[in-house]
């Protein structure tokens, strides 16, 4: 009874665990399929950055350039005006034109000058109306041949700026403590634009008078004098 009892055991013992054996088998043969909620995520769900709103510059940096340009257009503005005016034998804020008036009109305008004064080398009579900062030079028969103009707004105005406006002068001279440089204005009338003399401390003067003038307006043929080119 105990060999059978005992033979049966092993049976059992040997039948269990060759099933456990079979069975470990088959579960390393089959890995674990991944879970279908675990699917890789397609480039189209991903998030898409958002533009950010482009940034516009203030209002005030587009209608208000810097001062030094608001200087430079003015300037060139400036320059651009005394030229053509001068083309008419005139300068700026000032109605009254070399060869076509006498200095009675300006009289009859703005009353009596401060003071007239005979200046030989210019060839004629100069009156001067300092509240007007004008200055008007005119031969014996009362025609104005010359017209200057001290107005501030000229102090804006450099001996580069000039130069980059009009281009090469055509007259230069260095009387004193001033350098002139001239230009032509049509056929019948020259500009002289008269600077403090340049330095090193000062090499591009701001512009102190300049004026207009008509040549043929300083001729007298009964003395035989040419009169004046410049």
């Amino acid at each position: 009874m105990f060999r059978l009892t005992k033979k049966l055991l092993l049976v059992f013992t040997v039948i269990a665990f060759t099933f456990t054996f079979t069975v470990g088998c088959s579960a390393q043969s089959n890995p674990p399929q991944a879970s279908s909620g675990l699917q890789e995520q397609s480039p189209s769900s991903e998030p898409q950055p958002q533009n950010e709103p482009e940034q516009t510059a203030p209002d005030s940096q587009i209608t208000n350039p810097p001062s030094s340009s608001n200087q430079t257009d003015s300037s060139q503005a400036l320059l651009v005006s005394i030229r053509e005016l001068a083309e008419k034998g005139k300068v700026i804020n000032s109605d009254f034109a070399a060869k076509l008036t006498v200095i009675e009109d300006v009289e009859k305008k703005w009353g009596k000058p401060d003071s007239v004064d005979w200046v030989a080398a210019a060839k004629g009579n100069y009156a001067v109306y300092a509240d007007h900062a004008m200055v008007f030079g005119f031969n014996k028969g009362s025609q104005i041949f010359e017209v200057r103009s001290f107005d501030k707004q000229l102090q804006n105005i450099t001996l580069s700026k000039v130069k980059n406006s009009f281009g090469t002068p055509a007259y230069t001279a260095t009387v004193g403590e001033e350098d002139i440089i001239g230009y032509t204005a049509g056929e019948e009338f020259k500009i002289l634009l008269v600077f403090p003399k340049a330095t090193s401390a000062n090499p591009d003067p701001a512009l102190d008078h300049y004026s207009v003038l008509y040549p043929q307006g300083t001729v007298n043929s009964m003395a035989n004098d040419p009169g004046r080119q410049w």
